[in-house]
């Protein structure tokens, strides 16, 4: 062998033509060309396979949710006032509040704004990240970052930018600056992203104080700075976010019996914990624990192992112990992505490492193949279904109001999806709820009836939005049918995750009859 490098520019390692049989590096001047014309090909590829899905994804509550708190609140009073009752920091609702009120963008163009930022981390993944392209190609098509956070508008689009480019820049102690204006971006982002950001910082800290008697004092007042300017970020961010005692996800708490699944058993957090590790890596529980365990075993080898198992933790006990739906689960993938990239090793690493590390390493990169596999499968299967079924009856429940005039009068909403059909009109649709937004606060509105205010407005038209169609139609129509309201249309839809649906978004229309 006589070159240091594999045709498809990964690492290959010689021996021949060295004394005793050592390693040899040749530099990567003598990768081919066309590799990188590679890069971009498959580039354009993911841009074709999202830009041909994208206008048959049908928006979902959350992603109107942020919508219209953007497009009605100014920016005041979203950051200090309705994200504490959102639980989330506010980098999406400003995007979206410039995109609206600077640009004047409709809503059809939010799916387009949270697939530009997906781009822009998938295009880091491609041309910048340390893995041979074998691994850098499949997984830009994964289930997470070809799907679920690149169709679906959430802030979590861009979380594969921001935490790639931390982990890009994990290894330069010597400019502070760059990592902690990402890291920055990455905490306001969403909670788990304050959750990323922080634990990222924290292992980047811990090796600048590892280097500290190689860094000038100009460096070294640059980390006080950088650390100055973190400390102040995530104060800023507990004042903004720290719940009062009239957020719903408190108040009602108490209230409300604990939840149930679909066989009426109670969800534990180890049932929690067990959906969210087979959900964000390999499908099935024990083969994802065993991923866990073997790469975090690989970064400990590489002593990296708490910029993989820190945030992999503290997340996984996040979504077991508070909360953990499915669009969450990529925020483990993603962190532990980065944290791979992070304790990826160089060329020259590799070329001097001996024969287990480089047997580890092998093994790490199978690991990543199986991840990939079972992904490119859920991306596959996802994609096809997202193409042939209604992920939310929101758009269809919305074109049958405008087309009977429905909007034209006071309606009835009832449950937060509304908001999903509210998104596709600029006036204020239902008269039960105060806000086109559905604010998560206490006493809440467009959850229960209230029998007094339908006869008072006697709306024409009601919205009723339900996960479970059954229930519904055995419990809650007929409180409304009962009223004088009639059934006139339906609205279905599927909240679809991997190879399975998560939930029902569906819709049911009634008519006031007498």
């Amino acid at each position: 062998m006589d070159s240091g490098y594999k045709t498809d520019g990964s690492l290959a390692l010689a021996s021949s033509g060295t004394a005793g049989g050592e390693i040899a590096l040749v530099p990567p001047a003598a990768v081919s060309p066309w590799w990188r014309v590679g890069d971009f090909a498959v580039l354009g590829v993911w841009i074709s396979v999202v830009g041909f899905v994208l206008p048959y994804h049908e928006k979902w509550a959350d992603e109107a949710q942020a919508w219209l708190i953007a497009r009605d609140l100014d920016l005041r009073t979203i950051w200090f006032h309705e994200l504490r009752y959102e639980g989330s920091p506010g980098l999406w609702h400003t995007i979206l509040w410039v995109a609206q009120h600077v640009f004047h963008a409709k809503y059809d163009a939010i799916g387009y704004i949270g697939a530009a930022g997906a781009l822009a981390g998938v295009a880091l993944l491609i041309f910048a990240a340390p893995f041979p392209r074998y691994i850098r190609w499949p997984l830009a098509f994964t289930y997470f970052m070809v799907y679920q956070y690149a169709v679906i508008a959430r802030p979590y689009t861009l979380l594969p930018l921001l935490a790639f480019a931390a982990a890009a820049l994990f290894k330069d102690l010597k400019h502070p600056e760059r990592i902690t204006a990402v890291l920055v971006l990455l905490a306001n982002l969403s909670l788990h992203g304050t959750i990323l950001a922080g634990c990222l910082g924290l292992v980047y800290l811990i090796d600048a104080w590892r280097a500290r008697e190689r860094l000038d004092a100009r460096v070294q007042r640059k980390y006080w700075i950088c650390i100055g300017a973190m400390a102040v970020v995530f104060l800023f961010l507990f004042l903004i976010l720290k719940p009062t005692p009239d957020v719903e996800e408190f108040a009602v708490k108490k209230y409300l019996p604990p939840p149930v699944d679909a066989s009426g058993h109670v969800i534990t957090a180890s049932m929690k914990f067990v959906a969210t590790m087979s959900g964000a890596f390999l499908d099935w529980f024990a083969p994802s624990v065993v991923f866990v365990l073997l790469a975090g075993a690989w970064c400990f080898i590489r002593r990296r192992f708490l910029a993989f198992a820190l945030p992999v933790a503290l997340l996984a006990f996040l979504y077991s112990e508070i909360h953990g739906y499915p669009h969450h689960h990529g925020v483990l993938f993603v962190a532990a992505i980065t944290g791979l990239w992070i304790a990826w090793p160089t060329p020259e690493e590799v070329s001097k490492s001996n024969l287990i590390r480089r047997r580890a390493l092998q093994g790490m990169i199978g690991l990543l193949l199986c991840l990939c596999a079972v992904n490119l499968w859920d991306a596959a299967v996802v994609i096809d279904r997202e193409y042939k079924y209604p992920y939310s009856g929101a758009p269809d429940a919305a074109r049958y109001l405008r087309s009977v005039g429905a909007d034209r009068g006071p309606m009835f909403g009832f449950l937060m999806g509304v908001v999903a059909v509210q998104a596709y009109f600029d006036q204020h649709l239902f008269a039960n709820i105060p806000t086109s937004y559905f604010h998560l606060g206490f006493p809440r509105t467009g959850v229960d009836l209230n029998v007094d205010e339908l006869y008072r407005i006697r709306p024409e038209y009601i919205v009723a939005y339900t996960i479970d169609p059954q229930m519904m139609l055995e419990t809650g129509l007929p409180e409304l049918t009962s009223r004088g309201y009639e059934v006139v249309h339906i609205s279905d839809g599927y909240y679809m995750y991997k190879r399975a649906v998560w939930q029902r978004e569906v819709y049911f229309i009634l008519r006031r009859v007498r």
